[in-house]
């Protein structure tokens, strides 16, 4: 296979097996939602807030460094894989030794229980091992079996969550723990023993000391962004409530529906994009970001157009007030893919505390605009706060990409006319939204018809291939 059929192969296999969890999660939203009520859906998304928080410090952010390595090609790789696993496993039970130290203060300030912090803390340490070798089959391509592990997993898991919460008389957000711990001590065996069919257990201090260079100054930008995205669900709970955080996490949920496609497209692009680079190939490199930035930009806004019809189909109407902030929320997560654009060039120079300088400022906006906002506006303030703080983010990483770093070949116009058009597309889609829903549907259809249509003729997609 060519190189150029390789990357496209990769994002279309990225791209169908994230369709498939998502979809799959989709289907089971209005049963959740029938099910579980917004207290527990709420109480639920805090406890994934903890998981994705706490990860970065349990796991070191290590997965990130086998990635980079790998695709970099700059060191003995089974060897500095059994390094990063030798320094992890004792960092770890260290880590969990003091847990009875730490663990009354971290669970307030992420709005659960101690115990519930402790399958917390299980369940992130089995997610290190198994992100590791997940980050591996990324940067080797084996795109394959990736989607494989990640789709069957996935759906296991979201399946027991329902089954779980179905059962459960009390506490049905619990489900999502029982869940994930059954499913990942699974997945960990698996992964463990594919690990050690590919790793040299043989400790290397040099190559233990320059993955942790590389992945202990990039935590604060991986503990940024996840607090970017759980960040307002904590502000929520604590300012208005469980309840209110489960309305907002089930729009956020839906919401994140594009971040299937940017994912995908970054996965696949992103070993192409460091060949590239290196190849000097701006203008390809150019041509590739702003065509697939099209096509983004317009699937997007195809989920902001239907977003209404999703909720009224799949929740219950007790989360229906979730109908008005799914769209600004697709707008805050369209951004992610102009912000990828830039930040991979800071990523191929391994230049993390950069990374993580950017990010930390676009947090520390995105806190005060969900202070200053959630009061006012409640949950859509929230909403508008995450659009600023992506905007801000792909701004920094632009300023740093170009400036610092030196080595970005693209315009700010990208994230400049990215924002206006999705401004736009917000304002059409409201006034659809005024007519009768028979009349908007039908409306709607027509638009998306014609822009597909127009979208196929233009060969748009043909501009991606290197």
């Amino acid at each position: 296979m060519t190189d150029k059929n390789k990357t496209l192969s990769d994002f279309f296999k990225y791209f169908a097996g994230d369709l498939f969890v998502k979809g799959f999660m989709f289907i089971s939203l209005p049963l959740l939602s029938r099910v579980m009520s917004p207290d527990d859906y709420g109480k639920m998304s805090l406890l994934n807030a903890a998981i994705m928080i706490l990860y970065v410090f349990i796991s070191l952010n290590l997965q990130n460094a086998v990635i980079n390595s790998f695709m970099k090609n700059d060191v003995d790789f089974p060897r500095y894989l059994g390094t990063i696993i030798l320094g992890l496993v004792p960092t770890q039970f260290f880590l969990l030794l003091l847990c009875p130290f730490y663990a009354p203060f971290i669970a307030p300030l992420l709005s659960i229980s101690v115990t519930d912090l402790y399958w917390v803390l299980a369940i992130c340490i089995m997610l290190s091992y198994i992100y590791i070798y997940t980050s591996y089959l990324q940067g080797a391509r084996l795109s394959g079996e990736f989607v494989k592990l990640n789709t069957i997993s996935k759906i296991i898991e979201i399946f027991l969550i329902f089954l779980i919460a179905y059962f459960l008389l009390h506490n049905k957000y619990l489900s999502k723990v029982y869940a994930q711990i059954i499913v990942n001590i699974f997945v960990f065996i698996y992964v463990f023993r594919k690990i050690k069919k590919i790793a040299v257990f043989e400790f290397d201090k040099a190559y233990f000391k320059m993955a942790m260079m590389f992945s202990v100054p990039l935590m604060v930008h991986v503990l940024s962004n996840s607090l970017l995205s759980q960040a307002d669900r904590l502000i929520i709970s604590k300012l208005m409530g469980d309840y209110s955080a489960g309305i907002y996490s089930f729009s956020y949920n839906l919401g994140m529906c594009v971040i299937i496609i940017i994912t995908a497209w970054n996965s696949s692009w992103q070993p192409k994009l460091y060949s590239l680079i290196n190849a000097n190939a701006k203008k390809d490199i150019c041509r590739v970001i702003y065509s697939s930035s099209i096509i983004v930009a317009i699937l997007s806004f195809f989920a902001i157009l239907f977003s209404r019809e999703i909720v009224v189909i799949l929740a219950d109407r007790a989360y229906h007030d979730a109908i008005n902030i799914i769209p600004v929320i697709i707008f805050g997560n369209a951004l992610i893919h102009v912000y990828l654009s830039y930040v991979n060039f800071t990523f191929f120079h391994k230049k993390t505390m950069w990374v993580s300088l950017g990010t930390l400022m676009a947090l520390l906006v995105n806190i005060v605009l969900n202070y200053i906002l959630i009061p006012v506006y409640g949950i859509s303030g929230a909403a508008w706060a995450t659009v600023g703080a992506y905007f801000l983010l792909a701004f920094f990483q632009y300023l740093i990409s170009k400036y610092v770093i030196r080595e970005n070949p693209l315009s700010i116009l990208l994230l400049i006319i990215y924002s206006v058009f999705f401004m736009a597309m917000l304002y059409v889609t409201v006034e659809v939204n005024k007519l009768e829903i028979v009349y908007a549907v039908i409306i709607k259809i027509i638009m998306t018809v014609v822009i597909l249509a127009l979208l196929y003729k233009s060969k748009i997609y043909s501009l991606i291939k290197v």
